[in-house]
């Protein structure tokens, strides 16, 4: 299985790897881009039957990754032969296309283009064109396609269909059993996304803010600190980290 430590791709490989492992399946969880921390690497450490390797080749949605993408696939082709899984899984487009001797699954999690049409209002410029060329390709190799809602699998077909047989599977994830030591609930709204993607609309949090005085204490902005600033001045919100939240 094929991810990425970016975002939340991670945190569904590893929920997936999970369920998966304890039903009595061995993962090969090989990574791409940014190389894994400590905190991601311990959740994997603490697998039962899941194995983590990465390299740190740039993502097929980077700017110009062609020959990391390319070198990656050979890197993946190499696991292959030496793991010899029963099914690829992959939580990209790209690599579907190879020449793979076994079944092959595609996640649709997200796409440039469809993030483009979202943030911008418009088409993704001509730039993207070989990307919408390598992911359509991907995506007509695959033998199984699957999108985690009825939106994204909607957008998969506009931007690269038409696609056979996409099926919709909600993400899910496990509820802990409630702490003897939580905390009651608190008059505060949370937004998790990364900071620097207007994709995840945090200043529409802050925008809101105004609404909810008296009842909600003001914005506060926690992530790496250039994005934070950014936001930060773009809604008035106090820039601060949390450090309830620093494990998150």
């Amino acid at each position: 299985m094929t991810a990425d430590a970016v975002g939340g791709v991670w945190t569904y490989a590893v929920d997936l790897a999970r369920e998966l492992s304890e039903r009595g399946t061995e993962i090969t969880l090989a990574v791409m881009g940014p190389s894994p921390d400590s905190s991601q690497r311990a959740a994997i450490a603490a697998l039962r039957g899941v194995t983590l390797i990465d390299r740190p080749f740039r993502l097929e949605w980077m700017a110009d990754p062609w020959d990391d993408v390319a070198a990656a696939g050979a890197w993946l082709r190499e696991v292959s032969r030496s793991v010899a899984p029963d099914v690829v899984h992959l939580n990209g487009y790209v690599h579907a296309a190879l020449d793979w001797e076994v079944p092959t699954l595609v996640v649709g999690h997200s796409c440039v283009l469809s993030w483009w049409q979202a943030v911008h209002g418009r088409s993704a410029p001509r730039l993207w064109d070989e990307y919408r060329d390598r992911v359509r390709r991907g995506l007509a190799a695959a033998g199984m396609v699957v999108a985690p809602t009825a939106a994204m699998r909607d957008a998969l077909h506009a931007h690269y269909g038409p696609l056979d047989g996409v099926r919709v599977i909600a993400n899910g994830r496990s509820t802990p059993a409630a702490s003897a030591n939580a905390r009651a609930k608190e008059k505060f709204v949370l937004s998790a996304g990364r900071v620097w993607d207007p994709a995840k609309n945090v200043e529409s949090v802050c925008g809101v803010a105004g609404d909810c005085r008296g009842r909600l204490s003001s914005p506060a902005i926690c992530g790496r600190r250039a994005a934070r600033n950014r936001c930060s001045r773009a809604c008035g919100a106090r820039d601060e980290w949390n450090p309830r939240l620093s494990a998150s």
